[in-house]
Parts: structure tokens; sequence; C-alpha cells
């Protein structure tokens, strides 16, 4: 009996086999990732070509009753177009012209006017980004380049759509040749995924409403608890107890942040936490741990000790309040590694420890100096895993070659990214709101604050506007822009406000009737009359020096 429904498993090279062909129908919504989605996806990508593993990134529903020759779409595109960007960027940077060939096989067919047959796009998204994609993501040569999103006619979801491509371009560049030809083949190879395929699009909805609406898809703490009941081989009246306690954690923490925590634990205990957290937390602390022992002891002092990290309130005493800074501050970079080592800190030791204060000042500077300069995960995950392994002995770790140390040659090339471009909006923010704690008078603001990164120099200067005059060198402008010397802060009210506007105007809404800002890193320029390129150059290495020396760099 034909139900109407199919399901195949697929790699991806299988899916975009050539002669295929996948639309998105114009009833779709339009792309809706970000920047964190986008890269979370090929870090997820990096680990399983790391360990040679396969990735499975689900299910996708696609309908046969849309176009001729066609796939419609109905649930998968913010994947299919992530994967499509990230294939597009690893053709534009393979030197070998035969495996970026095989490559661009995956995203397009040259047209054969021998069968009269005529090009095909793999991916074609809806009618309002289709030609923004093949034209500045699906070309080669179009990808790699950084100033996708520098047109300011671009709809939200083109934004969107240049914005992954810049934070994957940038995380893509940084690999040497043998990462970038791994992943490739990853992605060709080991990446799988499950094929639903409908006759017409009613049943399609009704395939997608069962796969995302009806019953919550487990998170990684569900299973955990699963596995730590029936380790610890509960009665029933045990479990109901058990689990009680444990939806307390997850009302507290949230389901995400309770995932996270689970991660930290498992670093803390794994020597090389990559791939699957179920499997590896099962390996790595159960098998060291009791699942009593764990449930009853560990776990509500972890809970409280994430909580900490979470919020970075710890108390009003001054030793917390300092710490508090450093923990703020830590909140706003773009990795977590440094979670592991706070946690164990304030689990083993505690904030009332003489020590604390050196060791979370040396662990806020080592965190900023990874997040700058370490760009590989696995050594970012060496480094803190010495910070980890010295916790317990202060002769190691804080010894001038110790973790938390920083060398010569390390602390030059910080000094070297200061005075660079910061191309992501995650980096932008976190090294604007650390200025403001550094400079004269400034204070340390928590992530969550009314705090935006303005752009004193727009990034897309309006045509015909005063910046075009002033800064008319285009290639002096790209350089510039995203320098921190070009940072300040504003409430974000403040910041739609003042947008592009010529830099008498901006001041007028930075300062407002009375010469006022609350934020330290944008009050220097209350007296600045002029914006041009020396200021900015200026600005910049004066910023930079201030956290050289602020972080004690040698």
């Amino acid at each position: 009996m034909d139900l109407g429904i199919q399901s195949q498993d697929l790699a991806i090279k299988d899916l975009f086999a050539p002669g295929q062909r996948l639309s998105m129908p114009s009833y779709q919504r339009s792309y809706s990732w970000g920047e964190r989605e986008a890269t979370a996806l090929m870090q997820d990508l990096q680990d399983a070509s790391e360990l040679e593993e396969l990735h499975f990134i689900g299910a996708i529903v696609v309908n046969t009753s849309g176009q001729f020759n066609s796939l419609e779409i109905v649930d998968g595109q913010q994947r299919l177009t992530t994967l499509t960007i990230l294939l597009c960027l690893l053709r534009d940077h393979e030197p070998d012209p035969n495996f970026a060939r095989q490559i661009q096989a995956l995203i397009y067919d040259e047209p054969d006017p021998e069968r009269g047959e005529p090009g095909n796009y793999r991916l074609n998204l809806n009618q309002l980004d289709a030609e923004f994609f093949r034209q500045r993501i699906q070309t080669p040569g179009q990808a790699e380049r950084h100033d996708v999103s520098g047109d300011a006619q671009l709809v939200g979801s083109q934004h969107r759509i240049a914005e992954a491509a810049k934070a994957l371009g940038s995380q893509v560049s940084r690999l040497d040749e043998e990462s970038r030809r791994a992943l490739a083949t990853t992605l060709l190879d080991r990446c799988a995924l499950v094929r639903v395929t409908v006759d017409n699009r009613d049943r399609g909805y009704q395939v997608y409403r069962v796969l995302n609406t009806r019953g919550r898809d487990p998170n990684a703490h569900d299973i955990i608890k699963t596995e730590l009941f029936e380790a610890a081989r509960f009665d029933r009246e045990q479990a109901n107890d058990y689990s009680a306690q444990w939806a307390e954690y997850e009302a507290v923490l949230g389901s995400d942040s309770l995932d996270d925590l689970l991660r930290q634990i498992r670093a803390l205990h794994d020597r090389n936490p990559k791939g699957d957290l179920v499997s590896g937390f099962k390996r790595s602390v159960l098998e060291k741990v009791s699942p009593r022992n764990f449930l009853e002891e560990h776990m509500p002092a972890y809970v409280s000790a994430y909580m900490d990290l979470k919020t970075g309130r710890m108390g009003a005493q001054a030793v917390a309040r300092g710490i508090n800074d450093y923990l703020n501050r830590m909140r706003a970079i773009d990795h977590s590694g440094w979670k592991a080592p706070s946690l164990k800190f304030l689990m083993e030791r505690g904030v009332a420890d003489p020590a604390s204060e050196e060791f979370f000042w040396g662990l806020e500077r080592l965190a900023y100096v990874i997040q700058l300069v370490v760009h590989k995960r696995e050594q970012r995950d060496r480094r803190y895993r010495r910070v980890i392994d010295a916790i317990g002995d202060d002769e190691v770790l804080f010894a001038p070659d110790g973790p938390l140390a920083i060398g010569k040659e390390e602390a030059d090339k910080v000094r070297e990214r200061l005075t660079g471009r910061f191309a992501t909006f995650s980096q932008r923010r976190a090294m604007a709101l650390r200025l403001n704690a550094a400079v004269e008078g400034g204070t340390t603001l928590p992530p969550e604050a009314d705090a935006t990164v303005e752009h004193v120099l727009p990034r897309n200067p309006p045509a015909k506007s005063h910046w075009l005059t002033t800064w008319s060198d285009t290639g002096r402008r790209r350089e510039l822009c995203d320098t921190l010397g070009n940072f300040v802060l504003l409430t974000h009210q403040q910041n739609q406000s003042a947008d592009r506007l010529n830099y008498r105007e901006k001041k007028r809404v930075y300062f407002g009737p009375n010469g006022e800002n609350p934020f330290a890193l944008t009050r220097d320029l209350v007296d600045q009359q002029a914006w041009t390129a020396e200021i900015v150059r200026e600005r910049t290495q004066i910023l930079a020096s201030i956290l050289a020396n602020h972080w004690k760099l040698p």
C-alpha cells in the first residue's frame, strides 16, 4: 500500500547529486539563522572531521508535487542553505582545481548544449533571495568575499545570509589546507540525513508538525537523567523524588543551560571532550562517580556554582564583587572554554579562597587572549585543560610559565590583533564591553546590559553622505571601520537614532542636550571635533595599549 511517504538515508553528496534540484516555495519564510546557529553547525562538522566520525543533521521533508523535476523543501531550509554556504566557501578556498570541481558539482550543474540541458543550481531559494544567493554565494569566487553585507539595499534575509557567509568564511580562512580538506571530505562523505519525501504539501506539513511540534525532542539532559536513574537502579518512589529535583534544576537554569552545565562537567572529567555529549558523559563521568553520589552530592553543588557563572552575581562582599566583574567580562566572549575551570575553582576552593582574585584575573586575561589569537578549538581545549589540571596546586597554577601565564611571543600577537579588524558582531561587542571596563572611569557591564556597539564611521555610509567625502578611500574605510578606535557604546535607542548620520549629528545623539553619556568608552569623544582616519588609528593604538597594560602583557 502506497501511503505517499518515503524515507531514505542519504549523504549530503547524494542529496546534492548532479541532476537534483531543491527549491524553496515562495510561501516559505526566508533564511532566519544567525551567526550563532551557522557557526554551531560548522563546529559540529569540525568535531566530526577531527574524530573522523559521521555527523547526522536530522531529517528534512520534501514534496514531489512542486515544479517539474524539482523537490520542494517543506522543512530543512536553514540547514541546507547553511551547508550550501559552507560548500561554496570550501570550494572558493580549495587550491586543487579537481577537488574544487567536485565541490562545485554539489552546488551547480554546468549547462550541456549538446543535450539542450540548461545550468541547474542544486539549491534554489525563494523568489526574494534566489538571485542574491546565486550571484553572491553560489557563483565561484563570491562566497569568500567578506564584504557581502556591504549593500544597503539588501533585505533582512539577505543580510542574514551575508552575515552567515562572513562568519563561516572567517572560520574557514583560519583553517590550514589539510584541515579545510578534511572538513570538506566530512561534509561530502560523512554528513548524513534522512530525507522524508511526500507527494503533496498537506501531507508534507503533517510530517513537519510531527517532527517538530508533537512531542519535544529530548535534550541531552533528558537522556543523561535517564542513564543516571537506570544506573542507580531507583525504585519508582526514588525516581519520582529525583525527577522532581531534576525538574527544579531545569526550571532554575533553563533547558539549554542545564545541557551546558553537563557539558562543562564532562569537560572537567574528559581529557578529549569531543563528539556526542551523552556518550562522552557516560564514559568520562559515570565510570568515575557513582550515579547516586553524583545526584546527591555533586549535582546540587554544580548547579549552584553554574548559576554564579551564568548570572555573574555571587554576593555583595568585596572579593565577590571583583570576581563577578571577571565572570561578566568572560560571559561576553564568543567561546565557553573558561566555564569548566571556573566551575572547578568555585566547587573545590570557593570565592573566599585567598587565591580567588588572582585566579579569576588570570583566567579572564587568558580567555581574551585565547579569543584573540588561538583559533583552533583543539588548542583552546588544551590551554584550558592545563588550567583545570593545576587548580589544586598554586605553585604550578601561578608559575611564571604556568597555564595562566602569557609569553612574550603570544603577547606580541595579541598586541597586533588588538590593532586589527574585528569582523564578527560577537567579537566587536565583547571587545567594546571589555574596553568600557578598562578605560578611565569605566565599569564592567554584564552582556545583557542595554549597550550596543556603534561604528562612528558607519559600516555602510549612505549615498551622497559626508562620510563618502571625508572618507573617499574605500579601502581605508574597510580597513578602519571595524577597528577598536571606531567603536563606541550606546543604548539601543541611541544606536537606532545615530545609525548613519554625519559626525556632528551623531555627537548630538551620543551626548544629548547635557553633554553626558553613561558609557566610559564613548565619553572621550565629547571634545573630538572631527572623525578622520588618523584619529581612528590613534584611538585604536591608545585603546589597544590600555588593554595591553591592563592585562600586564609582557
